[in-house]
């Protein structure tokens, strides 16, 4: 709901490296979003909050945005892990780093994912949870 109208639930599928996303209404009627293409193959995807988020476990992650309607593409390392706890993703990687990312900043529509922790031995996370209270 929300962005797209307060009935409309969002559908996604992905195959290979592409992102399908359709908009579906209560009278079940529905519309095809977009499809977007990570460029790498689509290991995980998942709602958080008003955004479509895509992984790889290359260490690319994609966003589409509900509200800008935008999709956008950034590089981090490899991930082996990830959680989702209201608006917030944690992702954990290969190196030893846990990344966050925050929701899209609407100024510059950055899709801020930054470094949160790093263990020095870099021994992979390979697994996350989160719980917000």
């Amino acid at each position: 709901g929300g962005a797209l109208g307060d009935h409309d639930k969002m559908v996604a599928a992905a195959s290979c490296t592409e992102i399908i996303l359709w908009a579906l209404q209560a009278d079940g009627n529905g519309n095809e979003i977009g499809v977007f293409h990570l460029g790498v193959p689509v290991e995980a995807i998942f709602f958080v909050g008003n955004q479509l988020i895509a992984t790889s476990h290359t260490g690319k992650i994609g966003v589409w945005n509900a509200v800008t309607k935008h999709w956008q593409i950034q590089d981090v390392v490899p991930i082996n892990s990830y959680d989702a706890a209201g608006t917030f993703l944690l992702l954990g990687c290969n190196n030893g780093s846990i990344y966050y990312k925050f929701p899209l900043r609407m100024k510059d529509n950055d899709l801020l994912v930054t470094e949160l922790y790093r263990d020095p031995t870099e021994d992979a996370v390979t697994a996350l949870s989160v719980y917000l209270t």
